[in-house]
């Protein structure tokens, strides 16, 4: 139900401008393939207009795109406001003006995932294209019943899955029936993951099942904002995007800083920032240990890891502590 765009759209990993607008021009042609081989198949893009509205910027300088079709999800709380709401955009490729909107919306998804508008927080206008052969208002009203969600306290949360950042650790932790439930109407959705890498979830048939999320997930699903805000950070001081395993590395962590009791927000992403940088199992280096067991409840844990040397953070890096420890380990 999920799997890698195209080979000619593979991405090198690097921030270049170029290599980025290589990339889109690479991914447009390849949504025009595939809806080209879909006919039956409607095209509608996600947009997130909660700090920059694409598609409004994209009217004033042609009003053939204020025209388009458009449907509004709605988010049923106050403390939500209307400006905020996501929507639904129809496409028609086969016109000049639904192929120019394709491009321009490919082109702004990838410039959202430059380091530098990453790490200062903009967001993520293109939520991706989304393949359905039902009408743009039932995928639309599909999406507002998934929106407002209660978690496993009963507190109203916004389950932001239209940010492709936040849909591909979410989609990581479904089972293939939530997956379904997740999708809805839609048959294909075509977006980028963590990575800013081309991807694709499908199902073979649409979905009217009830979606619901476990407790255990929820808790997970709360660190995804400290996991991606590393991930972001770290893009920006390295110049590309996560890899795979750094993502994994990310996760991992984001569940072993709760372990440890770290409640403040900086440390937290302090504590997941050091496993991407430094080592995946960096909290096991034995000063490291020794550290974190004489932290005091009320100690930052930012202020405790500044006592690590130069040199023993470069030894962190290196990994052979850890390839020492792994026969033991295992025993």
């Amino acid at each position: 139900m999920d799997y890698r765009q195209d080979q000619d759209v593979q991405q090198d990993g690097t921030s270049d401008a170029a290599a980025m607008d290589a990339q889109a021009q690479a991914l447009t042609d390849s949504l025009k393939r595939w809806f080209g081989n879909h006919a039956n198949m409607r095209c509608f893009l996600a947009v997130d207009p909660s700090q920059r509205d694409l598609t409004a910027e994209l009217a004033q300088s042609d009003a053939s795109f204020a025209a388009l079709p458009r449907a509004d999800v709605i988010v049923d709380h106050d403390a939500f406001a209307p400006s905020h709401r996501p929507y639904l955009v129809e496409l028609d490729l086969s016109t000049p003006t639904g192929a120019s909107a394709l491009a321009h919306s490919v082109q702004a998804a990838f410039d959202d995932r430059q380091p530098d508008s990453m790490a200062s927080g903009l967001g993520q206008r293109i939520g991706g294209w989304l393949a359905s052969t039902a009408s743009l208002e039932e995928v639309a009203l599909h999406w507002s019943r998934l929106v407002l969600q209660r978690d496993a306290s009963g507190r109203a949360c916004v389950l932001r899955f239209y940010d492709p950042r936040a849909l591909d650790l979410l989609w990581s932790e479904l089972s293939p029936a939530q997956q379904q439930a997740l999708l809805g109407p839609a048959r294909a959705w075509h977006t980028l993951d963590a990575g800013a890498r081309p991807v694709v979830r499908e199902c073979a048939q649409t979905s009217s099942a009830h979606f619901a999320l476990r407790p255990e997930q929820w808790s997970v699903i709360h660190q995804h904002g400290l996991v991606n805000r590393a991930l972001a950070l770290h893009a920006y001081e390295h110049g590309r995007q996560p890899g795979p395993a750094e993502v994994e590395a990310a996760l991992d962590a984001a569940a072993r800083a709760q372990r440890y009791g770290l409640t403040d927000r900086d440390d937290q992403i302090a504590f997941i920032g050091h496993a991407i940088a430094w080592h995946p199992q960096f909290d096991l280096h034995p000063k490291v240990l020794q550290l974190l067991g004489r932290r005091a409840a009320d100690d930052f844990y930012t202020a405790t890891i500044s006592q690590l040397s130069a040199d023993e953070v470069d030894e962190i890096r290196q990994g052979t502590w850890y390839e020492r420890l792994r026969p033991s380990a295992s025993r």
